[in-house]
């Protein structure tokens, strides 16, 4: 049974500029668990981080919340399948909202086009 929906779209041109401006890296560290900055920083790929953030943004509406106190970004770890799936793991606060929401499967898409990441995510009560 599907528990919620949600998706959310991040622009490139913005993403790029956020992080021009935060050249310390205080920010990527701030959205992205160790395995994801890890990726981040040996890439150097806006594009990922413009995803990322996107499906971050996807589970919080599928948790039917915005960034409230206590919940953090790194959280939301979206990590990949040797295939390139991704998929959804949760730590910390965001995982006990989860179980208490009865979540038990996620699934996740992705997308990208020349100006913007898209991420859409399904949590679902088996």
């Amino acid at each position: 049974m599907i528990v919620n929906i949600g998706t959310d779209s991040v622009d490139h041109e913005l993403n790029s500029k956020m992080i021009q401006w935060d050249a310390s890296e205080r920010l990527p560290k701030r959205i992205f668990s160790n395995a994801e900055f890890e990726y981040y920083s040996s890439s150097k790929d806006s594009i990922f981080l413009a995803g990322r953030f996107a499906a971050k943004e996807a589970v919080l509406k599928c948790l039917g919340t915005g960034m409230i106190d206590g919940l953090s970004l790194r959280e939301i770890d979206i990590i990949k399948t040797p295939n390139g799936q991704p998929q959804i793991r949760l730590s910390g606060k965001t995982k006990i909202l989860a179980d208490q929401l009865s979540i038990t499967k996620w699934h996740i898409s992705i997308s990208h086009s020349s100006n913007c990441s898209t991420a859409f995510v399904i949590a679902e009560r088996e």
